[in-house]
C-alpha cells in the first residue's frame, strides 16, 4: 500500500488537501461530525484515482507530529462553515469498549459498551468548547459522545465507527463493515470488520484497500490487504499489496496473489488485477494478470507496452491509474495506464489477452 495522504475508495482514492496551518497547536478547530460524514461520502462518489506522497518530497499540508497533550484535529476546517452541527451516531465495533471521562487511557471508565451499541456524537457550534475529535498524548484519536442526558464521555475512534461502508453477504449474515477512520497523519484509514449473528460476534480483519467482494453464494469474499512490507524500489514509497480470500466467517484466509484492484469473474472462477511487483517486492513486467479464485494458475493476460506503466509522479504525489473494468457479457476487460508523457491510455482486451482497442482515456 502506498503512503497516501488521503482516503482509500471503493474503486480508487485521492489525497485530501488540508488548509494551510493544518495541525497548528494554536489553532484548534472543531469537526462537525455530520459534515465529516457527508464529506467522506461526497468525496468517494467523485474521486478517480489515488495519489501517494513520494519519499523524496515532504507531504503537503499534512498534520505534523503531535504537540504535547491533547491536540484538536483540524480536519476539513476550510471546507465546512461555522454553524449548528447536527449529531450523528458512533457505532461500537469492538467488545468491552470503554467510554472514559476524558480522552486518556488512564481516565475513569464511565461505561463499558457492547458491539452494535450506538452513542450520539455531540455536535456544537464551531469553535466552542473542545473539538469533537481529540488526540491524546499517545497519538490516539478520540471522539466525544453522549452517554446520558447529563453524562458525556470519550471513546477511541479505532473501536467505533462514525463513517462507514457496509457490504452484506447474499445470505444476509454476516456483514462486512469498512470503518472510515481519521488518523493522526490526516489520512482516512479503511479498516475491515466482520459482523456476525446480529452483532454477537465482531472481528477486525485489518486495513483494506478498496472494497471487499462477496462471492454470489456468500461462502467467501475477496479483498486487497496491506502487507506492510515495502517494495524493493527505494524511490517509491509503497508496500506490497496482497489479494486475499476469506471464508465467510473470517476464520480462514489465504493469499491469492500479489497485486491491486481485483475484479472477480465468478462464471470463469477467475480474479483479474494489476501486478507490477512480486512476493518479495521486486519489480516484474507490469500488466493485467489473472488467477483462479483458489490462488492457482497465476498468469499474465496482457503485459503493458514498455513505454506504459501503472504509476506516475505528479508533482508532490505518485498517482496510480484507475482500476480495470470487467465487461462480462462482451468477454472483455479494460485497463488503464500512463505513457511517458503522463497521459492516460485505455487498453481493452479479451479475457484471453487479445488487444481489441487502444486509445487515450
Amino acid at each position: 500500500m502506498p503512503n497516501c495522504q488521503g482516503a482509500r475508495l471503493p474503486s480508487s482514492d485521492v489525497a485530501i488537501d488540508f488548509p494551510d496551518g493544518f495541525g497548528h497547536a494554536m489553532a484548534p478547530a472543531e469537526i462537525p461530525a455530520h459534515a465529516f460524514q457527508r464529506f467522506l461520502k461526497e468525496r468517494m462518489s467523485r474521486m478517480a484515482y489515488r495519489r501517494c506522497v513520494p519519499p523524496s518530497h515532504p507531504a503537503p499540508r499534512a498534520l505534523p507530529g503531535r504537540v504535547g497533550g491533547w491536540l484538536g484535529l483540524l480536519l476539513l476546517v476550510s471546507i465546512f462553515p461555522g454553524g449548528k452541527a447536527q449529531a450523528v451516531d458512533a457505532l461500537v465495533l469492538g467488545r468491552d469498549v470503554f467510554i472514559r471521562q476524558t480522552p486518556q487511557v488512564s481516565a475513569r471508565v464511565i461505561k463499558t459498551t457492547r458491539p452494535g451499541d450506538t452513542y450520539e456524537v455531540i455536535g456544537r457550534k464551531s469553535g466552542k468548547g473542545q473539538p469533537l475529535y481529540i488526540f491524546d498524548e499517545r497519538g490516539d484519536l478520540w471522539v466525544k459522545v453522549r452517554v446520558t442526558d447529563e453524562i458525556q464521555g470519550f471513546i477511541r475512534t479505532d473501536l467505533v465507527s462514525v463513517a462507514r461502508e457496509e457490504f452484506r453477504s447474499s445470505r444476509g449474515d454476516p456483514l462486512l463493515l469498512v470503518n472510515l477512520r481519521p488518523t493522526a497523519d490526516g489520512a482516512i484509514a479503511r479498516e475491515l470488520w466482520l459482523v456476525q449473528n446480529d452483532w454477537q460476534q465482531t472481528r477486525r480483519l485489518g486495513p483494506i484497500e478498496g472494497s471487499p467482494i462477496w462471492a454470489g453464494h456468500g461462502e467467501w469474499f475477496i479483498c486487497q490487504m496491506d502487507s506492510e512490507r515495502p517494495v524493493k524500489d527505494p524511490t517509491v514509497d509503497r508496500t506490497i499489496e496482497r489479494i486475499e480470500r476469506f471464508s465467510a466467517d473470517g476464520r480462514t484466509r489465504s493469499l491469492i496473489a500479489i497485486g491491486s484492484y481485483p475484479v472477480v469473474h465468478e462464471g470463469r472462477g477467475e480474479v483479474y488485477f494489476y501486478r507490477d511487483v512480486d512476493e518479495q517486492g521486486e519489480a516484474v513486467p507490469p500488466g493485467l494478470f489473472a488467477v483462479n479464485v483458489d490462488g492457482t494458475n497465476l498468469r499474465p493476460v496482457f503485459l503493458l507496452p514498455e513505454r506504459n506503466r501503472f504509476w506516475k509522479e505528479d508533482g508532490d504525489f505518485f498517482v496510480q491509474a484507475p482500476p480495470p473494468t470487467l465487461q462480462v457479457s462482451a468477454n472483455r476487460i479494460s485497463l488503464r495506464a500512463f505513457d511517458r508523457t503522463g497521459s492516460r491510455i485505455r487498453f481493452t482486451v479479451t479475457l484471453e489477452g487479445q488487444l481489441v482497442e487502444q486509445r487515450p482515456d
